[in-house]
C-alpha cells in the first residue's frame, strides 16, 4: 500500500468505474426501494471495488467531508465526478457583481476603477492634484509609482475605464488616419495607371474603374494600432526574456500599463449522470451561504473510529504492530444525520491479508434530535440487554457502536478493512415535521437505499 493514513474511515465512491457489478447502487431510486435487505446483503460482490495495494487507491476513496450525494440518483458524488458551471460573477476588489451578458463585453475585468500597479501588482488608487485641467490620476500606495508616467489623467474619478479607451483612441487616431491616407493614394495611383491603359471610351475602361485594385501591387490595409507585426514583435521578445523582475518600456511605455483586474466567478457543481444541482452557491459576492448544498454527511451515516467509548470502556489501541493470528478489537460508531430512522446492514469482504468478523451485522439508528446535545452526560442503559444480545457495543442517542474482530493473517504494519454498508430509510418530510405520527407517515413516504464501501484504515501514518 502507498502512502497509509492514521486510524481513519474513507469512502469510496462509484465514480471511477471499478464497480462494475450489478448491485443496487446502479439502479434507480424508484427499483431500489423494492429490495429488502436480505436482498442487498446477498449482492455483495465477491471483492472490494479497489485493491489497498494499488497506486491509484487514495485518489478513489475520500473522507465523507469531501463527497456530495446525489438525492436524485442515491449516490456518491467525489470532486472528480461533478461538473461545474459558473454561477455568479464579481470583482475581487469592490464586489461588483457583474451580468453573464456584460462579461465578454468587459474583456472578463472590471469596469470600475479596479486596476492593478505594473510594478508590483498592487491595487491603484486613484489620487487628485491641484494641477492641469486633468487633475485625477491612478497611483500605487506601495511603489509610489503614478500613472502620469505614462500620460494618462483623468477629469473626473469615476469611469476610468471608458476614459482609458478615450485615451487610447486619441492617441491611435492620428497615427490612423495618416496610414488611411497613404493606402488610398496609392489605391489611387494603381486605378488610374490600369485607366490609362485602356481607351476612354472603351468598355474595358469602365470595368477597369469598377475592378478592385490589383492586390500583388497593393497590399492589404493593417491598422497601425493593433499592427500584428507589433504584436508578434513583442512576444518574440517577452519569450527570450531572461530576467522578468525588469521589462524595458522606454520605446513603448504601454508595455508598463496598468491593467485591470480580472473578474472571478462563483461555480456551481453538477451530478455528472443526471445533471442534478449538488452545489449553488448565493449570487452575491459578499455571501458565503448556499442555495443547494447537498453533502455527503447530510445523508449518509458518519463512520468514525472513537478513541474512547465512555469511561467504562477502555480505550482503544489501532496503532500497530499486529500480531500475525491475534484478533484485534476495533469499535466503529454509526451516527446518524436524518431525522428519520435509518436501518443498517454491514457485510465483510475479507481480503487476502486479513479476516474480518462483526458481531452485529444489521441494526437500526435512531433520528438525530438537537435535544441529545445536551444530554451528553445521560446514560441510557433500557436497552442494554437487548443490544448485548444482538452485539451492539454501545448505543447514546443516534449513535451505535458496534465491534468488528481483525485478524491479521501476515505481518504488516498497516491493514485495510474493507465493508459494504447498506442503508435505509423513510424519505418523508411531513413524517419529520410530526413525530407523534410516524406510523402513519411511514406507510406513504418513499423508501430509499444507499449501498456504498468504506475502507478502515488502521496502522500509523508513514
Amino acid at each position: 500500500m502507498t502512502d497509509a493514513l492514521p486510524p481513519t474511515v474513507l469512502y469510496h465512491c462509484p465514480c471511477t468505474g471499478a464497480m462494475r457489478h450489478s448491485d443496487a447502487s446502479n439502479e434507480p431510486v424508484e427499483k431500489r426501494s423494492k429490495h429488502s435487505a436480505d436482498t442487498l446483503q446477498s449482492s455483495l460482490p465477491e471483492r472490494p471495488p479497489v485493491d489497498s495495494n494499488s497506486a491509484l487507491f487514495p485518489l478513489r476513496v475520500s473522507t465523507l467531508e469531501n463527497l456530495y450525494y446525489c438525492d436524485d440518483c442515491s449516490s456518491l458524488r467525489c470532486t472528480r465526478c461533478v461538473v461545474e458551471e459558473p454561477a455568479g460573477y464579481h470583482c475581487p476588489n469592490c464586489l461588483f457583481e457583474v451580468n453573464t451578458t456584460s462579461v465578454r463585453s468587459e474583456k472578463n475585468s472590471c469596469a470600475r476603477n479596479c486596476f492593478q500597479c505594473p510594478v508590483c501588482t498592487h491595487v491603484l488608487s486613484v489620487v487628485e492634484s491641484s494641477e492641469g485641467e486633468r487633475p485625477f490620476s491612478l497611483s500605487c500606495t506601495l511603489c509610489c509609482w503614478n500613472s502620469r508616467e505614462i500620460g494618462w489623467e483623468f477629469e473626473k474619478a469615476t469611469g476610468i475605464s471608458a476614459q482609458i479607451e478615450r485615451l487610447r483612441a486619441a492617441e491611435d487616431a492620428p497615427r490612423e488616419y495618416s496610414a488611411l491616407l497613404d493606402y488610398w493614394r496609392t489605391v489611387q495611383r494603381v486605378s488610374a495607371a490600369n485607366t490609362a491603359t485602356a481607351g476612354a471610351g472603351s468598355a474595358g475602361a469602365f470595368k477597369q474603374r469598377l475592378a478592385v485594385p490589383n492586390t500583388s501591387v497593393v497590399p492589404e490595409y493593417r491598422t497601425v494600432a493593433g499592427s500584428s507585426d507589433t504584436e508578434q514583435a513583442r512576444v518574440a521578445e517577452l519569450m527570450v526574456l531572461d530576467n522578468a523582475d525588469y521589462v524595458s518600456y522606454a520605446s513603448d511605455p504601454r508595455r508598463k500599463e496598468p491593467q485591470r483586474i480580472r473578474l472571478h466567478m462563483k461555480l456551481a457543481r453538477r451530478c455528472c449522470s443526471c445533471h442534478h444541482i449538488l452545489i449553488k452557491p448565493m449570487p452575491k459576492a459578499q455571501a458565503t451561504q448556499f442555495k443547494i448544498q447537498l453533502m455527503a454527511a447530510n445523508f449518509l451515516p458518519t463512520i468514525t473510529l472513537p478513541s474512547r467509548l465512555s469511561l467504562k470502556y477502555p480505550p482503544q489501541s489501532l496503532e500497530g504492530p499486529f500480531a500475525v493470528g491475534r484478533a484485534l478489537p476495533v469499535i466503529l460508531r454509526f451516527a446518524n444525520p436524518l431525522y428519520t430512522e435509518m436501518k443498517v446492514s454491514v457485510a465483510t469482504c475479507s481480503p487476502g491479508d486479513v479476516r474480518v468478523d462483526v458481531t452485529s451485522k444489521q441494526f437500526t439508528l435512531p433520528p438525530y434530535a438537537e435535544v441529545w446535545e445536551y444530554d451528553e452526560d445521560e446514560e441510557d442503559d433500557s436497552s442494554s440487554d437487548s443490544d448485548q444480545r444482538s452485539g451492539i457495543v454501545d448505543r447514546h442517542g443516534n449513535r451505535v457502536a458496534i465491534q468488528l474482530s481483525v485478524t491479521p493473517l501476515v505481518s504488516a504494519p498497516n491493514l485495510v478493512v474493507p465493508l459494504y454498508i447498506t442503508c435505509s430509510h423513510i424519505d418523508n418530510i411531513d413524517g419529520e415535521k410530526d413525530r407523534s405520527s410516524s406510523a402513519a407517515s411511514k406507510s406513504s413516504g418513499r423508501t430509499v437505499t444507499d449501498s456504498f464501501w468504506i475502507y478502515v484504515m488502521l496502522g500509523v501514518a508513514q
